[in-house]
């Protein structure tokens, strides 16, 4: 990058020039640089991360502010100063359920998936995902199945079992789930 004393003949300068250069400020300084277009290659290890984030994202937005759940997050005081409660359960969930690269991140995917699709309490889960106005999410690109709604609320479920919720619904093993827990779930995500 250049530093530039009065670029284009002038004091001030920004914006492009032929996409070619950019002028821009930068830390209070003059500077130029050539146009570079960002590159988005698409890849399917791309399209992968994004559907599980963006699918994953979806369900934790759907925890709102003093709600049961919140407040059970605020008392185990889980989540970082710096860090707003729907990026931290959203990181959680992809550190301890779907983490990993490559492969490995497609088998624990895969692995979690077949968990809330082969649940006896499927039809809750969708049911609930439903209430909380979910919905699938894919990526054109992504090699993985697309993340169905059901399988963020089941994610949440497991998470607030593995971070250490109290009380009902979370006190039952996640596996012996009927649509009466998802139900309290449900309710304890809304205000």
């Amino acid at each position: 990058m250049a530093k530039v004393t009065g670029p284009l003949m002038s004091f001030t300068a920004s914006g492009k020039l032929a996409d070619s250069i950019v002028y821009f400020n930068w830390k209070g300084i003059a500077s130029v640089r050539q146009f570079i277009i960002p590159a988005n290659p698409q890849s399917e290890g791309q399209g992968d991360i994004r559907l599980v984030i963006g699918g994953t994202g979806k369900a934790a937005g759907k925890n709102e502010v003093d709600s049961a759940f919140h407040d059970q997050l605020k008392t185990l005081d889980v989540i970082p100063a710096q860090q707003t409660k729907q990026s931290w359960i959203v990181q959680y969930i992809k550190d301890n359920f779907i983490g990993g690269s490559g492969a490995t991140m497609t088998a624990n995917y895969v692995a979690v998936l077949a968990e809330v699709t082969g649940h006896t309490a499927y039809t809750g889960f969708a049911a609930g995902a439903d209430a909380l106005t979910l919905t699938d999410t894919d990526v054109s690109y992504a090699s993985i199945a697309p993340y169905e709604k059901e399988l963020g609320l089941y994610l949440l479920a497991k998470a607030a079992i593995a971070i250490g919720f109290t009380g009902s619904p979370y006190t039952k093993t996640l596996s012996a789930w009927t649509a009466t827990q998802i139900d309290k779930l449900v309710a304890h995500l809304q205000a």
